[in-house]
């Protein structure tokens, strides 16, 4: 049997231009900032016979890494503040193998200096209606808040409120027509001193004395149902951030502004907490937030979808059940007012044909000794057999699959029953 001595090159986070010094090791810690997307670290390995190199994980947290040419990385960056080890903290084991060698490696994700954002609960501000300032920072031990209000006519010069010192703010007549800054100076784990500001997307209008809420009636597929439901579809696999279908639009009828958000549904997150949907708060375009499929086995509506509260879905409606492909959103629109209505959205996702996929494993160096017709791979000369170059399908009933081969010397070679 050959030997497969496998050499490890740290790659610092981002130089992966760099050219390491390979050291063969019996173990190795890898720290690792969160939220970087770099490869963790480099193997190479040699086989003293020449065989082909075929990388593979194992270990506890195996299914959150990849191995390509031997570069290990993350499937997706990290969060210190949301770990995902198999050990519930920011310390990864994962056991890199190449052929007939393993290397251990631990990776411990470091915490790194993360900005704060502050938001403004609603775009359109209007006299007497309280608006509420918020901050975002992952970072710990977020503390001593200080807020302080701005008006400014034109974005450009700003003027501190006399007063005006916390989250909360109700707009005067005197900042009608101007817009509003919510700033805070905070401290954290890392710094104090530390700011973060938000600005009103439009400027203060007065306040309405007749208000009429907006609605969603017109979107109704039944008019006479006491619940209101629309229906999107989009295709498996649609790129994170496309549009599915046309936006959901409220009317108003005193054309105020409206806000649109989506509101928590079994349906919305998926059991790691990632949103599946997301939401263009002024334009009420639903868009993808992650890749979802239709296929046995890639369906993610694992949770019941049955809704309490208005508007209610239609009896027998098939959305309420797990692993159909169907999505059950509730968006609600809102006007400077915050009178508001809600809508249920039904989203389907349609099944695409997809072509069918090697195995990440499959020998891609063949050998054929002269004057036989033996074809083998690997140190141990393994035979090439109808399983070896097998293929995975994710749509159901395909199994009608045709092999061919292809290139420069395609003549000396041809597939015979998915053997070659």
């Amino acid at each position: 049997m050959a030997l497969v001595v496998i050499l490890l090159g740290i790659m610092p986070p981002g130089d992966l231009l760099g050219r390491p010094a390979y050291a063969q090791t019996a173990g190795t810690s890898v720290d690792y900032a969160e939220n970087n997307t770099a490869a963790v670290a480099a193997f190479v390995a040699y086989d003293q016979d020449g065989g082909i190199i075929r990388w593979s994980l194992s270990g506890p947290d195996d299914d959150l890494f990849t191995i390509d040419g031997g570069k290990l990385a993350f499937k997706k960056p990290p969060n210190y503040e949301n770990p995902q080890s198999a050990a519930a903290g920011n310390v990864y084991r994962v056991t890199v193998q190449a052929s007939g060698g393993a290397h251990d490696v631990v990776v411990t994700v470091t915490d790194v200096d993360e900005a704060g954002t502050a938001s403004i609960d609603r775009p359109q501000p209007q006299v007497s209606r309280p608006l509420e300032a918020s901050l975002s920072d992952e970072d710990e031990r977020v503390r001593n808040e200080r807020w302080q209000w701005a008006r400014s006519q034109d974005q450009t010069t700003w003027t501190d409120i006399r007063g005006a010192t916390s989250p909360r703010r109700t707009p005067a007549t005197e900042d009608e027509g101007m817009y509003l800054r919510a700033t805070v100076t905070y401290s954290d784990k890392f710094a104090a001193g530390k700011t973060a500001s938000a600005v009103s997307v439009y400027p203060v209008e007065a306040r309405t004395l007749s208000n009429a809420a907006p609605s969603f009636a017109d979107q109704d597929r039944v008019k006479s149902t006491p619940y209101v439901d629309v229906t999107r579809s989009v295709a498996e696999s649609t790129a994170v951030g496309r549009p599915i279908g046309r936006r959901v639009s409220a009317t108003d009828d005193d054309d105020d502004i409206l806000f649109y958000e989506l509101l928590d549904t079994p349906d919305l997150k998926d059991g790691d907490g990632d949103a599946r949907f997301t939401i263009d708060s002024l334009t009420g375009q639903i868009r993808v937030g992650k890749l979802l499929g239709a296929d046995d086995k890639e369906t993610e509506d694992e949770d019941s979808t049955a809704l309490t509260g208005t508007p209610a879905l239609p009896d027998g409606e098939d959305a309420d059940d797990a692993g159909n492909n169907e999505y059950v959103l509730r968006v609600r629109a809102s006007d400077p007012s915050t009178a508001s209505a809600t809508v249920n959205i039904i989203v389907k996702i349609t099944n695409v044909n997809e072509p069918p996929d090697f195995n990440e494993n499959v020998p891609t160096l063949l050998k054929v000794k002269e004057n036989t017709d033996a074809i083998t791979f690997g140190a141990n000369d393994s035979p090439v057999t109808a399983g070896t170059y097998a293929v995975t399908d994710q749509d159901t009933g395909d199994t009608a699959r045709a092999y061919s081969v292809s290139g420069d010397d395609k003549e000396f070679l041809e597939f015979d029953n998915g053997t070659l």
